[in-house]
């Protein structure tokens, strides 16, 4: 969509009404308000009777889906080529990072409130880095 003086996008135009410091906050608050209703939603879903087990699938299952087209077409070019190697490391990852996680997230949202849960979650990369200084020292 090239305007037709001078070739600057409609994108180009649109990022310049706000400095760029301006659109990094908007786009943190975006971000916490969806994680916000991300917390609701699950904690209805559970109050419904949802599995705790289940719910992780199915969100992955539909992430998996959204997010498909973009890095297929977008980084098409740029990545590396898949082998048995990378596969089982996706896996693992998947399965000890991703999932665990959202399992003892869930379970702990059972037991506590989606305003806890959202506290909490923004706690998480500090206790990373509290483990990751921990297990370094002990290590070395």
């Amino acid at each position: 969509m090239a305007d037709s003086g001078g070739g600057v996008t409609v994108s180009e135009k649109i990022k310049g009404w706000f400095p760029e410091r301006v659109q990094l906050h908007i786009a943190m608050l975006a971000l916490q308000f969806g994680y916000a209703g991300f917390h609701i939603v699950s904690r209805a879903a559970l109050n419904m009777g949802m599995s705790k087990i289940v719910f992780p699938v199915y969100r992955n299952i539909l992430a998996f889906l959204l997010l498909l087209p973009f890095a297929y077409f977008l980084e098409k070019k740029e990545r590396p080529p898949i082998n048995l190697n990378l596969l089982v490391q996706f896996f693992l990852m998947a399965i000890v990072g991703i999932t665990a996680n959202q399992a003892f997230y869930l379970l702990g949202l059972d037991n506590t409130s989606p305003t806890f849960a959202s506290a909490i979650q923004n706690s998480v990369p500090a206790i990373t880095f509290l483990m990751a200084a921990i297990l370094r020292q002990a290590l070395a």
